[in-house]
């Protein structure tokens, strides 16, 4: 009697092959989720880096023109370290840095009745400051200060990401 030649599949052979699939397959899945987890962070990082360079920018533009007339207008008490800022321009604009709620706010007397604009909504801290001309005593009065420094730290995600900057004023007499 001839006997048939099957082809294909027993069913123990295909439960054996979907068997190895699927753990191939949960083995496997986690590396392209890490992948786009990881490009997400390193991402949100960088656009946290991008606001902490445009905010010191700023500060360091800002503080810059601080008003001399024998002495800086500085109407924040001089207090090392300090977190507020309110001064007065050389064109006689007075401005105030703030924190406030996780926020870094820049605001201007003459515009939009001193309404605060925001500069970082993730505010870890902000601190200033204030140097004499050696650059190691600490000013005691707005007469002495040659320098302002300030140490702006933003969080994003649970990491801190600091930039310190030291100023040196305009207009000295």
């Amino acid at each position: 009697m001839a006997t048939l030649k099957q082809n294909g599949f027993t069913l123990v052979e295909m439960i054996a092959t979907l068997t190895m699939l699927a753990i191939l397959a949960a083995v496997a899945a986690p590396y392209p989720g890490n992948g786009v987890r990881a490009y997400n962070d390193t991402a949100s990082a960088i656009h946290t880096l991008g606001k902490l360079r445009n905010s010191s920018e700023r500060l360091v533009r800002e503080i810059r023109e601080i008003h001399n007339t024998g002495a800086y207008e500085i109407f924040t008490p001089i207090i090392s370290p300090n977190s507020t800022l309110s001064f007065r321009k050389t064109d006689t604009e007075i401005v105030t840095i703030d924190t406030a709620a996780s926020r870094l706010t820049l605001a201007y007397d003459s515009i939009n009745s001193g309404a605060a604009y925001t500069l970082s909504d993730e505010l870890g801290s902000l601190s200033f400051n204030y140097w004499q001309a050696d650059g190691v005593s600490v000013a005691n009065n707005t007469l002495d200060v040659a320098f302002i420094e300030f140490e702006l730290v933003l969080n994003h995600a649970g990491n801190n990401y600091a930039q310190r900057s030291c100023v040196a004023l305009r207009n000295r007499q």
